[in-house]
């Protein structure tokens, strides 16, 4: 008499293995889109951060800026001396490049003083420009 041996055939093989590996990849694709929404609110964090400083700044000085021209590094290093920012610098998330975001005088007074600054980031993935403006 034979015995007959218990085993998984080739299809219920191919089907765990294809059930596995789409688990995976539905789960790599969830954690791909984590880091991009983490690094994406903390751009937006820092813009909020350094809105806030700038406001108590020009809260102190009336103005942003002593010209119309304002950039990012300037910005940080002048808030940062003037201690209304803890850190020297802000790093983008991605690449650690330091001033990856941009700053602009929109608004000067009558002495050719920047009193409105706007504030921006590129979002990923879709390079979505993301503006905080600061009055």
């Amino acid at each position: 008499m034979l015995k007959k041996q218990k085993a998984f055939t080739m299809i219920e093989l191919l089907v765990s293995a294809t059930i596995i590996i789409l688990l995976t990849a539905a789960g790599l694709v969830s954690f791909t889109q984590a880091g991009v929404s983490s690094r994406n609110a903390k751009r937006k964090a820092d813009l909020e951060t350094m809105r806030q400083a700038l406001t108590l700044y020009k809260q102190d000085n009336a103005y942003y800026s002593e010209s119309n021209s304002v950039n990012f590094p300037a910005l940080v290093t002048s808030l940062y001396a003037d201690e209304y920012l803890s850190e020297p610098v802000i790093e983008d998330p991605k690449n650690n490049a330091t001033y990856a975001y941009q700053a602009s005088c929109t608004a000067i007074n009558a002495s050719n003083n920047c009193i409105k600054v706007t504030l921006t980031a590129t979002l990923e993935p879709d390079a979505e420009a993301y503006d905080i403006i600061a009055f």
